[in-house]
Order: C-alpha cells, then sequence, then structure tokens
C-alpha cells in the first residue's frame, strides 16, 4: 500500500516537538570526549521520545511512498518502529519491517535479515538513528543480496545526519535521496554561520572586522613558548605586551607608539598576561619575576616588586580595597614552591601571603561577594583564602591541572583542567558540587560565565554551553581549530579568536553563530575588544603575524549613544 494524501499534523505541533528533541540530543546523546560522538539509546528508550521522532521522521519519508522499512543493526529498532507507527497512525499504512544484523545469525533460521517476506521490488527505505561516514548502507546491501531479498531501496532516512562528505552527501548524488530530522548544523556543529548559505558559505550578518585599521608587522618574535600576552583596548590607547618583555602603548587610530616600557629582564618567556589597564595604570607580571604597575600615560613606572623568581599570572585588582592579587613561582633550586600574594595597589607593598605547595602559574579570582580568593597551583590543588588575612579557608584537589583562570558565579567555583574535566565547588565548603567531560583538555583557558551557563573551550575546535546547576549543555558551536583561552564578551555577544587566525561572533541569547572570518596569523592568546576615542575596537596579537588592530563594524556595536 503507498502513502496517500491526507491531512497532516500542524505545522506548529511539529515544530515544537522537533525543538524538544533536538534540546534532547545536547543532554542524552551527546558524548564529549576526544571528539563529540553520538549514542540515541538513551533519547529512544523513552516511548514518548521514540514517537515523536518517529512522527518526525514519518513526515520527511512519506514522499518516498515506501512499503518496507529496513533497520540496519538493533540498536535503531526502537526508531523502526516508531516510524512504522507512525505510518500507521497518520496514513492507515501497514508498512513491513526488515531488520538487519550486524552478522548473520548462527542458529535457528541463520538469517541475517530478520523480517517477513516482501514482494520482489517493493520500495524499500533504509531508517537508522544516526548517519555518518554511511557505512550502514554497506551492511544492509551485503546483508539483503546475501539473503536473496529482492528491494528496490529508494531511499535513506535518518533522526541525525551528521552531513558526512562519504555519508549523505556522497550517497544523495550516487544511490538514492537521503533525508533527515536533524543534521549537524541544527546543533551548532557547523564552522560556517547558522545561516550560511552556498556557494560563498556567509550569512546574513556583516562581517565582524574587515581590513585592518593598522598592523605592525613586528611584534612577537619567539616561536617558543606558545603562549604571548593578550592586548587591552582602555584609555582611548592600545596596550600590548611583547615576548621580549616590552609593555607598549599605540595610538589607537594610527598605531604609533606612544611610549614602550621594558621590563626588569627579559627572560624567555617573556611577559604571558591578560594585560590589565585600571586606574590609569598598566598593572603586569613578567616572567623575570616582577609585578610592575605603570602610568597608562606616560609609561613612567609608579612601583615594581620582585616577590618571586617568576611571575606567569595575570594580576587581578581590587580596586575598591587598594589591593591587588597574583600568583607567583619561585624555582628554589627544583624544589618547587610558590605563593598567592595580595599588595597594595598604591605602593605595591605585600599585604599578605599563601604558600603554595608547588608551581602555580594560573591567575587568581577574587570574589568581592564572599571577600575570598580562589586559585589553582601545579599540584592540582585549589585553594580558598580570606581576601582580607590570607588565612585558608578550604583546600580541594581539581582533576587536572588548571593553569589558565578559574571562574566564580552564583556562590560557585568552576575550573576546566587539562584533562577535559569541567568541575564545580562551593565556595563556602570547597565541596566537589559537580564534574563532567567537557572534551579534549585545553590549556591556558580563562572560564567565562554569564547568565547561568559556563562557557568551556576544548583542544579540537568546540565551544560548549554547559547549564551551571547540572552542567547539561545547553549549546555548542565548532570552530575551524581549537579556541584560545576563552570567549570574549563584546556587549551582548561573545568572541572566539581560534588558534589558526579565525575568528567567530556568537549571540549567546539565541544560542548561535552569527560570523565567521579569518584575520590571519597564528594565536595562543586572547584579543581584546573595547572602545578609543568612541570606536569600538579589536586589538589581536598574533604570535607570527604582528599585532592587528581592526575597527568592529556598527552592527555589534552596542554601546549606549
Amino acid at each position: 500500500m503507498l502513502a496517500a494524501e491526507i491531512a497532516h499534523p500542524p505545522t506548529d505541533s511539529l515544530d515544537a516537538e522537533r525543538e524538544q528533541l533536538r534540546r534532547a540530543i545536547y543532554s542524552q546523546v551527546i558524548l564529549l570526549g576526544k571528539d563529540v560522538t553520538f549514542d540515541f539509546k538513551d533519547l529512544l528508550s523513552h516511548a514518548g521520545q521514540a514517537r515523536v521522532a518517529g512522527r518526525l521522521l514519518w513526515e520527511r519519508i512519506r514522499p518516498m511512498r515506501p512499503e518496507v522499512l529496513i533497520g540496519p543493526g538493533f540498536g535503531g529498532a526502537p526508531l523502526l518502529y516508531a516510524v512504522a507507527l507512525a505510518a500507521l497512525q497518520a496514513d492507515g499504512l501497514d508498512l513491513t519491517l526488515l531488520m538487519v544484523r550486524d552478522q548473520r545469525k548462527t542458529y535457528y533460521r541463520k538469517r541475517w535479515v530478520e523480517g517477513a517476506p516482501c514482494p520482489p521490488g517493493a520500495r524499500a527505505v533504509i531508517v537508522d538513528d544516526f548517519l555518518g561516514k554511511g557505512t550502514a548502507v554497506q551492511l544492509v546491501d551485503e546483508a539483503l543480496r546475501a539473503d536473496k531479498r529482492d528491494l528496490h531501496v529508494c531511499g535513506l532516512a535518518a533522526l541525525f545526519d551528521c552531513w558526512s562528505p562519504t555519508g549523505s552527501r556522497q550517497l544523495s548524488v550516487s544511490r538514492f535521496p537521503v533525508v533527515s530530522v536533524f543534521r549537524r548544523h541544527d546543533i551548532g556543529l557547523s564552522r560556517d554561520s547558522y545561516d550560511a548559505r552556498p556557494p560563498e558559505m556567509k550569512g546574513s550578518a556583516p562581517p565582524f572586522v574587515d581590513q585592518p585599521l593598522w598592523w605592525r608587522f613586528e611584534f612577537n618574535h619567539g616561536v617558543t613558548p606558545p603562549f604571548k600576552s593578550s592586548p587591552a583596548v582602555a584609555e582611548n590607547g592600545i596596550f600590548g605586551a611583547d615576548d621580549r618583555a616590552r609593555i607598549w602603548r599605540f595610538d589607537a587610530t594610527t598605531g604609533e607608539t606612544v611610549w614602550t616600557r621594558a621590563s626588569l629582564q627579559q627572560p624567555y618567556k617573556g611577559i604571558v598576561q591578560q594585560l590589565q589597564v585600571v586606574d590609569r595604570s598598566v598593572v603586569f607580571g613578567c616572567y623575570d619575576g616582577t609585578v610592575t604597575r605603570l602610568d597608562a600615560d606616560d609609561g613612567e613606572i609608579i612601583w615594581r616588586w620582585r616577590p618571586d623568581s617568576h611571575v606567569h599570572a595575570t594580576p587581578q585588582v581590587d580596586l575598591r580595597h587598594e589591593r591587588l592579587f597574583v600568583n607567583t613561582e619561585q624555582y628554589n633550586a627544583g624544589a618547587p614552591i610558590g605563593h598567592l600574594y595580595s599588595l597594595d595597589w598604591k605602593s605595591g607593598r605585600v599585604i599578605w601571603r599563601y604558600e603554595h605547595g608547588y608551581w602555580p602559574p594560573a591567575s587568581p579570582h577574587y570574589s568581592e561577594e564572599a571577600n575570598a580568593v580562589v586559585a589553582t597551583c601545579n599540584d592540582q590543588s585549589l585553594v580558598c583564602v580570606d581576601a582580607d588575612t590570607g588565612h585558608l579557608r578550604w583546600k580541594a584537589s581539581t582533576t587536572g591541572m588548571v593553569r589558565g583562570k578559574p571562574a566564580v558565579h552564583r556562590g560557585r567555583v568552576f575550573v576546566a583542567t587539562e584533562e577535559g574535566q569541567l568541575q564545580s565547588f562551593d565556595i563556602e565548603t570547597g565541596a566537589c558540587l559537580l564534574t563532567r567531560r567537557h572534551g579534549p583538555g585545553l590549556l591556558h583557558q580563562f572560564l567565562h560565565v554569564a547568565d547561568g551557563v559556563v562557557y568551556a573551550l576544548d583542544n579540537r575546535w568546540h565551544l560548549t554551553a554547559f547549564d551551571i546547576d547540572t552542567f547539561q549543555i545547553r549549546w555548542m558551536s565548532r570552530l575551524r581549530s581549537p579556541g584560545v583561552w576563552g570567549p570574549l564578551a563584546f556587549g551582548k555577544y561573545l568572541i572566539v579568536l581560534s588558534r589558526n587566525g579565525h575568528l567567530a561572533v556568537f549571540d549567546p541569547t539565541r544560542e548561535i553563530k552569527l560570523w565567521e572570518g579569518q584575520i590571519g596569523g597564528t594565536f595562543r592568546q586572547a584579543p581584546a575588544a573595547g572602545y578609543a576615542n568612541g570606536i569600538p575596537l579589536l586589538a589581536c596579537a598574533s604570535n607570527n603575524a604582528g599585532f592587528k588592530v581592526f575597527r568592529i563594524h556598527p552592527y555589534y556595536d552596542s554601546a549606549p549613544s
């Protein structure tokens, strides 16, 4: 019996069900490990979700006018039956179902293909929950041929199509139509913007940046170590720190040097910072062991102290209480120790010092609400100390090292470890609340938390947004190479710079990638965005292609007029 023309379910009902199922893919299907993988068994083992999946997929299959549905493997059997039930309920079609085993059964009937006999040449559609490289089609072809099932396979229907070049794209031009309810683009796993269209694969949003406003071809020089310093846009100027331990101020419009200031020495790592410009001052740590505060206008030294042998961490300034916090490292003849310091903002003098058990290259985080400073160390410890006294409140262990920066939000401390674990801790007690895999671990990650969401990058090419209460995936996106440090907030948008010089702009409210483009160069440090003389600017210090400053398109400018 072939499908007849009948009244279909209301579109709004189907759309609502599709969105619910799309959300369920994030929470029940996606597995984050060395890469993103998919397992639909949990989702389809719920009768209600299987029913919805069957209804939605039957809407795609109906135009193929099938008489037989073929299910490769027994993992997708719930979906096969759900589609058949949808066809029966919606159109009165009693379809024949065939289930193809992974290999021939060795006892009883010894079948490879299970199911009732079908008329020769019957129209058949392969039904599967996930379509990757299309290997299931080869299995079906071989099994049908071996069991002498003479069918006209006229299409393939998948609940989720990974849109692989060797999968659906190849099958659709060489064998038969391929339809699906979802593609990877529907859950953000596209390198392009959400509404990109061929042939140029550009979306409707204008480019975030175009050609550089100015470009200093020479800036960083060393190939190693890979991490350099992130710049700053502040005080109507552009500030940068290079790998020869020099701080620069550039004219925001022309790129001309306003002033430059060298650190005490020129260590091999130079300055590796998320450069801070606060209170008309530039404050930074250097790998020569110094912490320095400069006048932002002329580069003159306000104070400079050398508390330990190395400083990799970025200081955090608490201007309200006129203090800053910074992790420092002491070589100590190969017996590593380190310290968390509180320094007076005006003089740089020590207020208190907490001793770590190992080197602490990570940047500390100050929570004004808890009046506490949290910091990580290379012995995988996470400590919380009183911001006024430096007394230890609690000490916990992380699952892997954290050499970026923790985040604090709603009474919780968040870390992303180099083993790819996302963890949260109670800021009052230090109790570990949640732990989950977020992907292959990324070095030097500065977590970004906002509006109940924690954003993590992995060392593959993903940005993933997790609910802070459950660590379930809210949404995710694919980049063109691993992102650096963390998302940068600019107005209502998030900006992620990738290692190979690609820039992506996200609207977190709509959970979409608005724009993606290339700015050139290799990067292991984040960009900076801000305003100089009322003009929105993006500053990027590359490893191998100089220092570039771009004017941000007015479309993305959300500054108050």
